[in-house]
């Protein structure tokens, strides 16, 4: 049993490190091949004959130099991650306070655009007037508006902030339910595969955002090859609306679907009175927010059995 222990702790640590140290390592073959293009291949050549030319222990250390230096380089690259999604989600210094305010009064103009053309496509498609290619533009429109928040306070001066804010916020616009304040209990009474699901979800975001960090970081070696800068500009552009976007809508229809499957355990769970009707959820997940946030000296709530 120890031994399918260890196997099985030694592949997740082989697949941990194997994530975290193959972007690092093609970060840094990237560099050399930069320098060599700049300085010639002669210096290579030198540095592995010195190389070979030194001890067995001297050509392990330098081996293992190696593998810390890709290593360390790949950690540093997965902690500065999460600041770096809260950043590309909106979520700004301060005195980028008037840039923040402009970007979010721009995707609020085009929101409402987005609504109004909604607006005028849903009356044909009710009546099934509507023709091909305008069922088409309504789904498309619906699905778009579905990924932003309709309330101007929760709007965010990025697509990816949008995306993520609307499905934080559509719980609270359908159940009452702050969600933000809730998760972590919301969390604890979820069934493992919903938690599994979900985590591999935010994985795959915080992942593809570390695409992102790396393609930025290896615009630095556009110092030896400046070419360099009309591929990975580009690239870090695709990265983010073919990759990071499409994992954050995935993330974000897996948070909808838990929140909507889920949200009654979160009641039977504190012995909260489940709302009766749809129409008196929302008050009731506006109680049970404020009772989880703060507290709660009503008279007039009975817990359930």
């Amino acid at each position: 049993m120890l031994g399918k222990f260890w196997e099985s702790l030694g592949s997740k640590l082989g697949e941990k490190w194997l994530a975290v140290a193959l972007p690092a390592l093609l970060f840094w073959v990237l560099g050399g091949v930069a320098y060599s293009h700049s300085h010639g291949t002669s210096w290579i050549r030198d540095r592995s004959g010195w190389l070979r030319g030194q001890p067995v222990v001297v050509q392990v250390l330098a081996l293992a130099a190696g593998f810390v230096v890709i290593g360390a380089s790949g950690q540093i690259v997965e902690r500065v991650t999460f600041p770096v999604l809260r950043g590309l989600q909106g979520y700004w210094w301060p005195w980028l306070g008037p840039l923040r305010r402009f970007l979010t009064d721009r995707r609020a103009g085009r929101l409402r655009s987005l609504e109004q053309r909604y607006a005028e496509l849903a009356p044909l498609i009710e009546n099934r007037a509507a023709d091909t290619e305008q069922e088409r533009e309504y789904q498309r429109l619906d699905a778009e508006l579905r990924r932003n928040p309709p309330r101007a306070a929760q709007h965010m001066p990025t697509r990816l902030g949008m995306c993520l804010r609307a499905a934080e916020s559509e719980a609270r616009d359908k159940y009452g339910l702050d969600v933000v304040k809730c998760w972590p209990h919301l969390w604890a009474v979820l069934p493992e595969q919903s938690r599994s699901d979900l985590a591999a979800a935010h994985t795959g975001l915080r992942r593809s955002a570390e695409c992102v960090v790396w393609t930025v970081l290896a615009l630095v070696w556009a110092y030896w090859m400046p070419w360099l800068l009309a591929v990975l500009l580009p690239l870090t552009w695709i990265v983010h609306r073919f990759w990071v976007i499409p994992h954050a809508v995935a993330y974000g229809d897996l948070f909808r679907a838990s929140v909507d499957l889920h949200r009654r355990a979160l009641y039977t769970s504190l012995s909260w009175p489940l709302p009766p009707t749809p129409a008196a959820e929302r008050k009731s997940g506006e109680e049970l927010t404020e009772y989880l946030w703060r507290g709660s000296d009503r008279g007039d709530v009975q817990f359930s059995p």
